[in-house]
């Protein structure tokens, strides 16, 4: 566990005998595709991390559609503001895939944050850069199902490089958009030449090209 933290940006700034502590209290927890790490409404009681596999942070409306807020790979903590303010957690946390998430107990990860200021001030800027990564996406809900998907698969390349290992109904539950919807949008990106897709993933092809496409939308 300590070696896996040791190679975490967030933890690099924590002195050694801190993250030695961390990974003592740290617990390790196995996944399968479509597990629930943690529900809307319960308390926040750790920090988690993606070891493995890939965590998708979801809301389900009344309808019953779902809304994926953030997808987390290998490496990211995911739902941070519960660990600084302790209030319930605000989404579902599902597995998309077989995964393996690190559990960090809330009391040992605050300790960590009040003995170490490079610690709390890198902690900060993770998490205050997932909020800006939430709010652009509250945003998008105005603009087109098209410039959503663009904007989409931009951010996801940046996560994954440009092969997105998402499939069709995963990308329109991020982009806010249904399933048939993102079917379709994809099919004129790929008439395009912008992507290649096939069962379950999709490769960006021109990133210039559907970058612009996203930005003038």
């Amino acid at each position: 566990m300590e070696q896996f933290l040791n190679h975490l940006d967030l933890f690099k700034r924590l002195p050694s005998g801190e993250r030695r502590r961390l990974a003592q209290a740290a617990q390790e927890k196995r996944y399968e595709k479509g597990d629930t790490v943690f529900r809307e409404g319960q308390p926040a009681e750790a920090v988690w991390i993606v070891k493995s596999g890939r965590v998708h942070l979801m809301k389900f409306l009344a309808d019953g559609k779902a809304s994926t807020t953030c997808v987390m790979k290998s490496g990211e903590p995911f739902c941070c503001l519960p660990a600084l303010d302790g209030k319930p957690y605000p989404v579902d946390a599902m597995a998309a895939i077989d995964s393996v998430v690190v559990r960090i107990p809330l009391a040992a990860f605050h300790q960590a944050m009040e003995h170490s200021a490079a610690f709390t001030h890198e902690t900060l800027c993770v998490f205050c850069d997932r909020l800006r990564q939430v709010e652009h996406k509250s945003c998008m809900i105005y603009e087109p199902a098209e410039a959503r998907l663009a904007q989409v698969l931009v951010g996801l390349m940046k996560k994954f490089g440009q092969t997105i290992p998402l499939t069709r109904q995963e990308l329109a539950e991020v982009a806010g958009t249904t399933h048939e919807t993102a079917i379709r949008t994809l099919s004129r990106f790929r008439q395009q030449g912008l992507i290649r897709s096939v069962r379950g993933k999709t490769t960006i092809v021109q990133p210039e090209k559907l970058r612009a496409l996203a930005d003038t939308q």
